[in-house]
């Protein structure tokens, strides 16, 4: 399949999208030990604390996904790849906000005073 620009862009905006994933999942994983943290999303609560769970639903099955969005693009129009790269965006922006969110308590984590 021969990426356009705009379909280029797009593959790279959701392997953008996976990494801060993984990124996701990793620091949440981390916090998550300190026991001084929990999980906010119950859906993901129900499987963070199972290696193989946390692996399959946070990078096994995302993967996937992005690889079917790229494949499935070739059957796009460009005013369809113009409205995906606008979801897209936004989910770029929101998984950027909780990767911020895990470095800043990781700041507050390891630079607070003990107790």
């Amino acid at each position: 399949m021969e990426l356009t620009p705009i379909r280029s862009k797009l593959a790279i905006k959701l392997a953008l999208i996976y990494a801060l994933n993984i990124a996701d999942w990793g620091c949440t994983v981390v916090l998550l030990k300190t026991e001084r943290f929990y999980e906010a999303n119950p859906l993901a609560g129900q499987f963070i604390t199972s290696p193989l769970m946390s692996f399959v639903m946070k990078c096994l099955f995302p993967a996937l996904a992005v690889f079917a969005v790229i494949a499935a693009m070739r059957y796009l129009t460009e005013k369809e790849l113009r409205i995906a790269d606008s979801f897209i965006c936004f989910v770029l922006v929101f998984y950027s906000v909780i990767d911020i969110d895990h470095i800043i308590n990781f700041l507050l984590l390891f630079f607070q005073n003990s107790p």
